[in-house]
């Protein structure tokens, strides 16, 4: 089932909604009638018709509206069944394949520098059928001795920032989605370069719902040396 409302994820926000008889007047009251706040959900505008729900442990909890006439005292409860589950949004990336500098196999090249064009995928699933969302991470990039970054585009979504990063408004489908993250890397043809990419945090922006954990969310990207070799010498 995918996420929504009466089957979210932990860690996920929602709202939820009523119209009472008298919101002016009357006193408006939203519980959960199992668990403990704070520990398993926390609940903000609960005397409004509206409540926002972070709900924070899996299981089954009853989220319960009362309205009480200010008149009477008399009261109309309204109960619904929320199934909380394990949150299985998960994003993730790898090191890409080590690759040679430009300066590969080009002929007397001419220079001691090289720029290489380089590219980390940043994958995500939710682990849920039909459950499609925008989602959005950060991320640093640190390039290693002898090397410098420039020209940082994505792929998807919007890239913002400077270091650290961030790519908001992801798109997904059938439950997954990708982004590339490029940029030209330069330094000495004789050395190795290294890129390293670090993502520091990854939401879903349906529900607000964090990574399940952060593992998989470093990468290096190795940029190979070309030989050293001198001129052609002739006698």
């Amino acid at each position: 089932m995918a996420q929504e409302g009466l089957t979210p994820f932990v860690g996920s926000t929602h709202v939820y909604s009523v119209d009472a008889d008298d919101a002016t007047n009357n006193t408006l009251e939203w519980s959960v009638v199992e668990g403990t706040p704070g520990n398993d959900y926390t609940i903000s505008d609960g005397d409004t018709e509206t409540a926002t729900v972070l709900w924070k442990t899996a299981g089954t909890y009853k989220l319960q509206f009362s309205e009480t006439a200010i008149e009477t005292g008399c009261i109309t409860t309204k109960e619904v069944t929320i199934v909380v589950g394990e949150n299985t949004f998960d994003v993730s990336t790898s090191n890409p394949l080590a690759t040679c500098n430009a300066a590969d196999g080009q002929v007397n090249y001419a220079s001691n520098d090289a720029t290489t064009s380089i590219k980390f995928t940043v994958n995500m699933a939710t682990g849920t059928a039909g459950f499609n969302p925008n989602w959005e991470i950060t991320f640093t990039l640190s390039p290693g001795t002898g090397a410098t970054i420039a020209n940082v585009a994505a792929s998807e979504g919007t890239l913002s920032g400077s270091g650290p990063y961030t790519i908001t408004g992801i798109t997904s489908a059938t439950g997954t989605g990708t982004v590339d993250i490029t940029m030209d890397v330069t330094g000495d043809i004789y050395t190795v370069l290294d890129v390293d990419l670090e993502i520091t945090s990854a939401t879903e922006l349906t529900y607000k719902t964090s990574d399940v954990d952060s593992d998989d969310w470093t990468a290096i990207q190795t940029i190979n040396a070309i030989p050293n070799t001198s001129e052609i010498r002739a006698n």
